[in-house]
């Protein structure tokens, strides 16, 4: 590993994210094979340095999101801002819970709970409808299209 220039600066969790997000954009667009998008994404969790980051994106366009921390939009895309001065940008994260709100960032860990909860209040009440509280946690917490959604192959 090189130590000259920047790239051998540390990366934090914002700059990981933001490379993770930019890698969601080349794949949705159509750069990168699921193989190769998990490959890299998960290249992205483990970078150390901003030179880690910047080898994910030799090959794709749009410059190196590890030095922003939100990524920038790609060629072609539409970007909205707000018009007027008072006017509030839309916030990314569309769907019941904003994108960085607490449940949406510990989403995973309240589904895995849910079974359990249904289970426990089963045995207390002895009403089986509480298992439809699984399902219903699933479609609540995963609603909108927040990213974690994954799409089928487009060219379908």
């Amino acid at each position: 590993m090189s130590m000259s220039g920047d790239s051998g600066q540390r990366v934090g969790n914002t700059e990981r994210e933001a490379a993770i997000e930019a890698l969601n954009q080349h794949w949705q667009a159509g750069r990168l094979d699921p193989a190769e998008h998990e490959r890299r994404t998960t290249a992205a969790y483990a970078a150390v340095t901003k030179g880690d980051l910047d080898a994910l994106f030799a090959d794709l366009p749009g410059g190196d999101p590890a030095t922003r921390t939100t990524p920038a939009p790609l060629q072609g895309e539409v970007v909205s801002s707000p018009s007027q001065p008072g006017e509030i940008a839309p916030q990314s994260g569309t769907g019941l819970f904003p994108a960085e709100s607490w449940v949406a960032q510990h989403r995973d860990a309240l589904m895995g709970i849910t079974p359990f909860v249904a289970l426990g209040l089963f045995f207390a009440t002895r009403w089986w409808v509480w298992f439809l509280l699984i399902p219903a946690a699933g479609v609540i917490l995963y609603s909108g299209n927040d990213g974690r959604k994954r799409r089928r192959d487009r060219d379908g």
